[in-house]
C-alpha cells in the first residue's frame, strides 16, 4: 500500500502517543486496588495522550481545526463544512483501558466537507494500524481487508454495542441462527475488527452518516449497514449474506 502524506501524518501522531498509552497501561495493574488512584492517573495519561496527538498535528497541518472526542457515550458531532477538521479519538474503550484489559485503540479522522475521507485506527498493545482513505479500500499493516465472507451465521461472532441494543427482537434472531454474542467496549476497535472479517455482524446505534472512525474502514472494506423494518435506530452492519438470513431491509 502506498499511503499518502495524510495517513503518514495521521499515523506518525498516533504511534507517538500510542508510546504513552502502553507504557501508561502497563503501570495500571499497580493500581487496581485504590479506585482513586486509577482515576487520576487516566486523567493524567488521557492527558498527556490529547497533547502529544494536538502537538503532531498542528505541526504538520497547523490550518487544520483538530476536534477532540472523548466519551464513548457522545454522539454525533456537528461538523461545519467551511474547514477540514481532524477528529481525534484519545480512547475509545476506556472502561476496559481504565481497568487493564486490552482491548481499547486511538484513531484520527481526517473530514473535509463534511465527509469522512481517511482514517487512522491503532491497536497499542497488538501493535495492529488499521487505515483507509475514500476510494481506495482499508488496510491492516499494509495488507488489504475484506469483511467476513461469512454466508450464514451459525456460531458467528456478533458484537452488540452495548446491553440495551438486545432487544428481545435481536436476540431470538440471533439465537435462532446459534450466534455467539458478545459485547467488547470499544466501538472504534469493533468497526476495526469487523472491516477485517475477524467479527461477522456488529449491531449498533450508530448511523452510516456519523463520523464514527471505523465507519469508513467498514465501507471500504465492503461492509454494508441495515436494519430490522421495525426496528428503528438500531443498525446492522455485516456483509450482504447476513443481511438477507437475519431477513433486514437494506437501508
Amino acid at each position: 500500500m502506498l499511503k499518502s502524506s495524510n495517513i503518514n501524518i495521521m499515523s506518525k501522531a498516533l504511534l507517538k502517543a500510542s508510546r504513552v498509552l502502553r507504557r501508561d497501561f502497563n503501570e495500571l495493574e499497580n493500581l487496581q486496588n485504590s479506585l482513586s488512584r486509577i482515576q487520576i492517573f487516566v486523567s493524567r495519561s488521557l492527558q498527556n495522550v490529547k497533547e502529544i496527538l494536538f502537538e503532531e498535528l498542528n505541526k504538520a497541518r497547523p490550518e487544520w481545526e483538530i476536534v477532540f472526542k472523548e466519551d464513548e457515550k457522545q454522539g454525533f458531532i456537528s461538523i461545519s463544512k467551511e474547514k477540514t477538521k481532524l477528529l481525534v479519538r484519545p480512547i475509545s474503550g476506556v472502561a476496559n483501558y481504565t481497568k487493564g484489559i486490552s482491548y481499547f485503540t486511538t484513531s484520527v479522522t481526517l473530514i473535509e466537507q463534511n465527509i469522512q475521507n481517511a482514517v487512522v485506527v491503532y491497536d497499542p498493545i497488538k501493535d495492529e494500524l488499521f487505515c483507509a482513505e475514500r476510494g481506495k479500500g482499508a488496510f491492516l499493516n499494509n495488507f488489504r481487508i475484506r469483511i467476513s465472507s461469512n454466508k450464514n451465521l451459525n456460531n458467528s461472532i456478533v458484537v452488540i454495542e452495548s446491553s440495551e441494543l438486545l432487544v428481545e427482537k435481536i436476540r431470538v434472531a440471533l439465537e435462532k441462527k446459534n450466534a455467539i454474542i458478545r459485547i467488547l467496549g470499544s466501538k472504534c476497535l469493533d468497526f476495526a475488527n469487523l472491516a477485517s472479517g475477524r467479527i461477522d455482524c456488529y449491531v449498533s446505534k450508530v448511523p452510516l452518516d456519523e463520523h464514527e472512525p471505523g465507519l469508513l474502514l467498514l465501507k471500504e472494506s465492503g461492509g454494508i449497514n441495515s436494519q430490522i423494518v421495525d426496528l428503528k435506530n438500531i443498525y446492522f452492519y455485516s456483509n450482504n449474506n447476513i443481511s438477507e438470513i437475519l431477513k433486514i431491509k437494506q437501508c
